[in-house]
C-alpha cells in the first residue's frame, strides 16, 4: 500500500499562541466558497512565514511520529505543499525531527502550485492508495477528484 502524509498538521504542529482563526486567514485569505490558498507576494510576509517555520514554532506531533516509525517507509511518501521559499526550512525540519528517513520519497510544491491541486498532481503520479491531511476543505476537494484514493485527516486512524 502506497501511503501519502502531509507534513504540516499531521507530523508537525503550528506556531503556538496564534489561533487557528488567524493562520486559516493568513493562508487562505477571507473565506469564500472557492477553495484557494495565499502565496505571500511581499518580501515582509515570506520573511515572516520563513521564520514561522523554524522547528521552535513547529512542534512534532509525538503520537502520529511514533505511529509513522512503525510503519513501512518503502511506501511512505512525504508530500508537503509548501510553497518553494520555504524549502530549505522544510528539509532543516525534517532533518531536525529525524523525519527524511521515514520516507521513501519526499515530495515539495516547488512550482508554487495551488496545494490541492498541487497534491492531486501528485497523489495520481505517485499512485497513492491513501493519503493523510488534516486539511478538510483540501481532503474534501480531493475526495472528489481521486474517489479510488482512501483520504484520512489523521495518522491515529
Amino acid at each position: 500500500m502506497r501511503v501519502g502524509i502531509d507534513l504540516d498538521g499531521v507530523l508537525v504542529g503550528g506556531p503556538p499562541f496564534v489561533p487557528s482563526w488567524l493562520l486559516e486567514l493568513l493562508y487562505r485569505g477571507p473565506k469564500d466558497k472557492k477553495l484557494h490558498y495565499r502565496i505571500p507576494d511581499s518580501q515582509a510576509e515570506i520573511w515572516i512565514r520563513r521564520l514561522s517555520h523554524n522547528p521552535f514554532f513547529r512542534p512534532p506531533i509525538s503520537k502520529n511520529i511514533e505511529k509513522l516509525k512503525n510503519m513501512n517507509k518503502d511506501e511512505l511518501f512525504l508530500v508537503t505543499s509548501r510553497f518553494s521559499f520555504l524549502q530549505d526550512k522544510t528539509k532543516n525540519l525534517l532533518q531536525f525531527y529525524g523525519l527524511n528517513k521515514y520516507f521513501k520519497d519526499i515530495v515539495l510544491n516547488l512550482g508554487n502550485e495551488q496545494p490541492h491541486i498541487f497534491k492531486q498532481k501528485t497523489i495520481e503520479k505517485l499512485k497513492l492508495d491513501v493519503f493523510i491531511d488534516d486539511d478538510k476543505d483540501l481532503v474534501s476537494f480531493l475526495k472528489k477528484e481521486l474517489p479510488k484514493v482512501k483520504f484520512l485527516t489523521s495518522l491515529s486512524k
